[in-house]
C-alpha cells in the first residue's frame, strides 16, 4: 500500500465541545414553570425538518465521538465521526480528519466511499481532492487519482505535495512533457518560500531522470530554481545545507562550497555546514582543505562520530591505514551504528593485509547495523584473501541480492569482476567468463577485466586472437602494469612467437616490485622455446624460491645442463 503523505493528510481542528453541546441544550430546553410560554412558530416545510434532524443528528454524532475520544476511544471517536459525515458533508475539516484517519489505518475501502461522495461537490476545498488522490493511488487507480490530483491544484491553496504526486505519476507514466508547465505554474505560485522551491527543483530532477529526452531541460530547469532559492537568501541553516546539497547533486560542487561558505560566515559553530565542507572537499581531492575543516569540527563538536569517520577517509585518502583504522574505531565506538565507519575499517584492514580481523569487523557490524550491500561484498573480499571461497561466493551473493534492489543498482562492473576472479580460483571456468563478460557489458574499457579474461583465454588457449586485442587494450589503459605486460607475453607464447613473447615478459618481470613465481615460470618457457637455456635455467630456479612447484622443479631438471645455440 502506497503510504500517505503527511503533508496530504489534514488535521481537524477541534470543534468547540462546550458550543456544540449548547446548541444541542438550546434545542431541548423548554418554559419552565411560572414563565410565560414560548411563541408559536409557523409550522416548517417536510424538506426544512429533514434537514433539521439530519443536523441535529450530525452535531449529536460528534458529540458522541468528542466524547469518546476524551476516554480514550479512537475507534468509536471514528465510528461516531464518520456518522457525521453521512448526515453531513458541509464540515470540510472533519471530513478531511476522517479520511485521513481511515488512511493511516489501512482503511482505503472506507475512506474511498466518503471521498468520492465529497468529490462530486462543486465546493469541495483542494485538501479533499489532494487526500482523494492518495486513496486512489493506494489501489493502484492512478488515471483517476491524476484528476483528483490536478483537481486540487486548481483549489487554493495549494500545497506542493500535490504537484509532487502529480509530476511522480506523469514520470512513471513517461508523459514528462505534461509536467513541465505544471511545474512552472508551481514556481510561480512558491516564488517566496524557498523550502517548497527546493522541493520543485526534486521533481525537475524526477523527470529528468524518468526520461532522458528531458535531461538536459530539466537540469537547467531545476538549477533556474535553485538559483531563485538563493537569490531570496534563506536563514534557516537547513534550507542553506538543503541548498548546497541539490548544487552537489546536479554536479555543481563550486556553486555547493559557495552556499556551505557564506553558511558558516552567518554560523561558524554550525557542525553541519563544517561537515558538508569537508565531504565535498573529500570527494574532489582537496585532501587539505578537507583536514582543516575536520580539525575545526572537531574543535567544536569533539563528540561527533562523523568527524572521526571522515579524518579516517581522509587518512584512507593519504594511504596511512594504521592511522584511519584508529579514527574509524573511536567513530564506531561513538556510534556502533554508523556503517560506513564499520565498511571503511574493513578497507583499511584489508589495505593492512589483515583480512582476518577485517571479518570479525563485517561480523560485528551485521549486528549494529541494517544489512547492506557493502558489508557484504567486503565480506567477500576478505574471506577470498582468506581462500575461503565458498564463504566468499556466499556473502558475494548476498551483495548480488542487496545491489541489485538499488537504483541504481550497486553491483557495478567492480563487483562482477571480484565474483568472476574468485570462480576463476575456484575452478568454475563457466561462471567466471559469465560474469567478467557482466564486468565488460557495464563498462567495456574496464582494464583489470580485460587483462583477467584474456589471460584465462591464453592460459587455456582459447580465442587467443580476441584475448591478445582484450589485453593490448589493457595495456593502452596502464602501459606499465606489469601484470598486463605478463599477460601480452603469455598469449604471445600461446600464438607461437616465442621472441615477441620473451621480450614482454622481461619487461615484467623488469618493473615487478618482488619476484613472482608465475611470471618467472613464463619467463623460463619463453626462454627456452627461443634455446635460451641459461635464461630458462635461471628463471625457473628463481621462481622456484619464491614458490615450490614440482611441475617447474621437473622443467629445471630436465633443461640442457649449457646453453645451445
Amino acid at each position: 500500500m502506497t503510504p500517505v503523505p503527511r503533508s496530504v493528510l489534514f488535521r481537524v481542528r477541534p470543534v468547540g465541545f462546550l458550543m456544540v453541546l449548547a446548541v444541542l441544550v438550546a434545542g431541548c430546553r423548554t418554559s419552565a414553570p411560572g414563565q410565560a410560554p414560548v411563541p408559536k412558530v409557523a409550522p416548517v416545510s417536510s424538506a426544512a425538518q429533514a434537514d433539521w434532524e439530519r443536523r441535529a443528528e450530525a452535531h449529536a454524532a460528534f458529540a458522541a465521538g468528542l466524547v469518546r475520544g476524551m476516554n480514550g476511544d479512537s475507534e468509536g471517536l471514528l465510528n461516531y465521526f464518520e456518522r457525521v459525515t453521512e448526515k453531513d458533508l458541509s464540515n470540510y475539516e472533519l471530513v478531511a480528519d476522517v479520511a485521513r484517519r481511515f488512511l493511516q489505518q489501512g482503511k482505503t475501502d472506507r475512506a474511498l466511499k466518503l471521498l468520492d461522495r465529497v468529490a462530486e461537490r462543486p465546493d469541495a476545498p483542494g485538501e479533499l481532492h489532494a487526500l482523494h488522490g492518495v486513496a486512489l493511488t493506494s489501489v493502484g487507480r492512478t488515471a483517476e487519482a491524476l484528476k483528483a490530483y490536478m483537481r486540487a491544484a486548481e483549489r487554493p491553496p495549494v500545497i506542493v505535495a500535490v504537484y509532487q504526486a502529480v509530476v511522480r505519476i506523469l514520470a512513471d507514466d513517461r508523459r514528462t512533457a505534461e509536467a513541465l508547465p505544471l511545474l512552472i505554474r508551481a514556481r510561480k505560485s512558491f516564488a517566496t518560500e524557498p523550502g517548497s522551491l527546493l522541493d520543485i527543483a526534486d521533481l525537475y530532477r524526477v523527470i529528468g531522470s524518468a526520461d532522458a529526452r528531458w535531461q538536459v531541460q530539466a537540469k537547467a530547469a531545476a538549477l533556474e530554481v535553485l538559483a531563485q532559492v538563493r537569490s531570496l537568501k534563506p536563514e534557516d541553516p537547513a534550507l542553506a545545507l538543503r541548498l548546497s546539497d541539490r548544487y552537489a547533486q546536479l554536479g555543481q560542487a563550486d556553486q555547493a562550497e559557495s552556499v556551505l561558505r557564506e553558511l558558516q560566515e552567518r554560523a561558524p559553530r554550525n557542525s553541519a555546514a563544517v561537515s558538508r565542507l569537508a565531504e565535498l572537499y573529500l570527494r574532489s581531492g582537496r585532501i587539505p582543505e578537507a583536514s582543516r575543516q575536520l580539525e575545526a569540527l572537531r574543535k567544536i563538536d569533539p563528540a561527533n562520530p562523523v568527524t572521526y569517520y571522515f579524518l579516517g577517509v581522509v587518512a584512507l585518502e593519504e594511504k596511512q591505514f594504521e592511522r584511519a583504522r584508529n579514527h574509524f574505531e573511536r567513530a564506531i565506538l561513538i556510534n556502533p551504528g554508523l556503517e560506513p565507519a564499520h565498511t571503511d575499517l574493513a578497507v583499511a584492514l584489508l589495505s593492512l593485509l589483515r583480512p582476518e580481523e577485517a571479518v570479525n569487523v563485517l561480523d560485528r557490524a551485521r549486528k549494529e547495523v541494517p544489512p547492506s550491500f557493502r558489508i557484504e561484498y567486503l565480506s567477500g573480499v576478505a574471506r577470498s584473501q582468506l581462500k575461503r571461497f565458498d564463504q566468499a561466493l556466499e556473502a558475494y551473493s548476498a551483495a548480488e541480492k542487496l545491489g541489485s534492489t538499488n537504483q541504481p543498482p550497486l553491483t557495478d562492473h567492480r563487483f562482477y569482476f571480484q565474483v568472476g576472479a574468485l570462480l576463476e580460483r575456484k575452478g568454475d571456468e563457466t561462471k567466471s567468463i559469465e560474469y567478467l563478460e557482466k564486468a565488460l557489458e557495464l563498462k567495456p574499457d574496464y582494464d583489470d577485466a580485460l587483462n583477467h579474461l584474456g589471460y584465462m583465454w591464453a592460459e587455456k588457449g582459447k580465442n587467443l586472437p580476441k584475448a591478445r586485442a582484450m589485453i593490448e587494450q589493457a595495456l593502452k589503459a596502464e602501459p606499465e602494469n606489469p601484470a598486463y605486460m605478463d599477460s601480452m607475453g603469455w598469449v604471445l607464447f600461446k600464438l607461437g612467437k616465442h621472441s615477441e613473447a620473451l621480450d614482454w615478459l622481461l619487461k615484467a618481470r623488469q618493473r615487478m616490485t618482488e619476484p613472482d613465481a608465475t611470471v618467472l615460470d613464463h619467463v623460463g618457457d619463453a626462454a627456452a622455446a627461443c634455446a635460451r637455456w641459461d635464461l630458462a635455467r635461471e628463471a625457473w630456479a628463481a621462481s622456484l624460491k619464491v614458490e615450490a612447484s614440482s611441475a617447474i622443479a621437473k622443467k629445471l631438471a630436465d633443461a640442457p645442463s649449457a646453453a645451445v645455440k
